[in-house]
């Protein structure tokens, strides 16, 4: 499944086919981050899961 969550630096991002939401936060993933003008594919730590 594809989660939404909340990074450290203050930017949301989609995780694609996450299996499990456990032991994700505090961690560095690659996932989908929102900037200006849409989305880029980047490394950063997930503050929490929404």
């Amino acid at each position: 499944m594809d989660i939404v969550v909340a990074l450290t630096n203050g930017k949301f991002g989609i995780v694609e086919d996450c299996i499990t939401t456990d032991d994700i936060e505090g961690t560095s993933i690659e996932c989908w981050v929102e900037n200006d003008t849409g989305f880029t594919y980047e490394e950063a730590i997930v503050a929490y899961c929404l």
